[in-house]
């Protein structure tokens, strides 16, 4: 009885193990609100399905590669910790990195990301409004990857330095943050949008300076409000469950409760799935 018990135990490991490989997580991002995480499997770059949730996370981050043309890995699988790259692997319109968060002037960025045009726009997280800015060709995208219920324009620029500076600026005069905490964010996860309450605060907004017209983000894949409000799990570990939905960067699956993972935290990691 007892080398039976063992055989069958060893047959499970290996069936697990047949079952489940190791992916290079290369980017998470939205298309229109399908949420898209795709990954390196060694041959090709592939979506991950997110409607299973078996996951195992490392801890590590190393260099996503580089998307120029077709995708390269990282030559050297630099190990990153800010940023999801390495400086030789992004693409040439970001010489530096750094200014992807605090854009500098410098010649190196000539006819690079910085000098197209960006907005500075209001968002709404549920009653918590912030400032920020992005590219403009791409506002409603990263509207959906902050997870905003509804945003406005304010401010159009055709240097990312000087969208950075009207974004500080704008947010020291209306006492408006530039940040939504993660706390606050899964919040609004639990509560019923109360639309009427956003429209009031954008008047309120748009009577001490100008804003555009303000765009509510009712699609996302998830049924909201949810019963309680998600805990978040470190994204290093085994994340197992049922899949609830997904808004902005949190992924929320059911085990023993709600729980929140940050898809934006993945790429870099590698990661070992049930198949």
């Amino acid at each position: 009885m007892y080398v039976f018990k063992k055989a069958n135990k060893l047959l499970k490991e290996r069936e697990k193990l047949i079952n489940e490989s190791e992916v290079h997580v290369v980017s998470f991002s939205w298309n229109g609100f399908t949420p898209v995480l795709k990954a390196f499997d060694g041959e090709e770059v592939r979506e991950i399905d997110l409607g299973s949730i078996d996951l195992n996370i490392s801890q590590e981050k190393t260099c996503v590669g580089s998307f120029d043309d077709d995708y390269t890995p990282c030559p050297k699988g630099r190990v990153v910790i800010k940023f999801n790259q390495c400086q030789e692997c992004a693409p040439d319109s970001i010489p530096d990195l750094e200014c992807i968060f605090e854009p500098q002037e410098c010649e190196e960025c000539e006819g690079g990301f910085c000098e197209e045009e960006h907005a500075v726009y209001l968002a709404f997280h549920g009653k918590y409004p912030k400032i920020g800015m992005t590219r403009k060709e791409r506002l409603e995208e990263r509207m959906i990857e902050q997870g905003a219920d509804a945003y406005a324009l304010m401010v159009t620029t055709e240097h990312r330095v000087d969208a950075r500076e009207e974004e500080k600026g704008l947010s020291d005069r209306l006492g408006i943050p530039q940040k939504v905490g993660r706390k606050k964010k899964l919040k609004t996860f639990s509560r019923k949008i109360d639309k009427e309450l956003i429209r009031r605060k954008y008047t309120g907004v748009d009577n001490r300076a100008p804003v555009g017209k303000l765009n509510f983000l009712n699609d996302y894949p998830i049924s909201l409000p949810l019963r309680a409000e998600p805990r978040t799990r470190p994204t290093a570990g085994l994340h197992r469950g049922d899949m609830i939905g997904v808004k902005g960067k949190y992924l929320i699956y059911e085990n023993s409760g709600l729980q929140a993972l940050d898809l934006s935290d993945m790429p870099g990691r590698k990661m070992k799935l049930r198949e």
